[in-house]
């Protein structure tokens, strides 16, 4: 069995930065306007900025757990869809990566695939 020590210390590390972000732009709800800017404006700028950050690190915060589920498990590094081991650079380069470099190529060939997430791989 392969040792995912140091992958499953990145994990939880990363795992508490999303999560502290994530708090934080929660936490910035009450965000100053400038004066002489129109303050709808601003608000609103400042909201979809926010939601924009929130999503990003909703999804790698996902990704993230789903990760330390399956080292959990004892099912991290086998790809979902043909089960055989990813490399280990793949999961050195993306730590959540649940595809096999193979597997991955060939579903962002074929992105019209129902259910495609580029970022799942």
């Amino acid at each position: 069995m392969t040792d995912y020590s140091a992958i499953k210390a990145e994990l939880l590390a990363k795992q508490e930065e999303l999560s502290d972000r994530l708090q934080e732009t929660q936490a910035t709800e009450g965000h100053e306007v400038e004066e002489g800017l129109d303050p709808n404006a601003q608000l609103w700028e400042v909201s979809e900025v926010r939601d924009g950050l929130d999503d990003e690190a909703a999804t790698e915060l996902n990704q993230v757990n789903e990760a330390l589920s399956r080292l959990d498990a004892g099912e991290y590094g086998y790809c979902k869809s043909c089960g055989n081991q990813i490399g280990s650079a793949r999961l050195e380069a993306m730590h959540y990566a649940t595809l096999c470099i193979d597997c991955a190529e060939s579903a962002e060939d074929n992105r019209d695939l129902e259910g495609f997430d580029p970022d799942e791989y």
